[in-house]
């Protein structure tokens, strides 16, 4: 049984451990040596990963009391949620964890939209947010043949209740 709720201060190191793994399993060998370690150090370092903890901006999915999932968020504005790190341990992937974490994220949003961004290379990260209905929004060339994919999902709007 997998468990979805807000991440707490004790969970930063195994949030990172995670984090190294999953991006490393993505994007070696999709992105040059040194912008993987960039990646890392830039996505999941102890402070910003704090941060969004203490913010509570962070997801974790425990299976068996074991971090395999995480999700970071941030209601940008009144009208925007951006997803900005949804990753699971590789040996957990396709067990439906991202999807759990996803939902989670989407029924708790306030915003009528939800947003996220993605490497075009990532083929799997585009299937996958297509298959939970994010719509390709806009594809910005980054330069050095990198596009960031930028899509959009639109939430039916919420019926007070009464």
């Amino acid at each position: 049984m997998v468990l979805v709720y807000p991440a707490t201060e004790r969970d930063v190191p195994a949030l990172r451990a995670l984090g190294v793994r999953a991006w490393r399993a993505t994007y070696e060998g999709v992105l040059p040596g040194p912008a993987v370690e960039y990646g890392i150090e830039e996505l999941f370092n102890a402070y910003s990963l704090g941060a969004a903890v203490r913010d509570g901006r962070m997801l974790a999915a425990f299976r068996d009391g074991i971090l395999v999932g995480l999700l970071e968020f941030d209601r940008v504005d009144a009208t925007r949620t951006m997803v900005w790190k949804l990753y699971v341990d590789p040996d957990a992937q396709g067990r439906g964890i991202g999807g759990l974490l996803l939902e989670r994220l989407l029924q708790a949003a306030r915003t009528p939209e939800v947003r996220v961004e993605h490497d075009e290379r990532n083929v799997a990260a585009g299937a996958f947010f297509a298959e939970f209905g994010f719509a390709v929004d806009q594809v910005v060339d980054e330069g050095d043949g990198a596009r960031t994919v930028r899509r959009v999902r639109r939430l039916s709007p919420r019926v007070a209740p009464r």
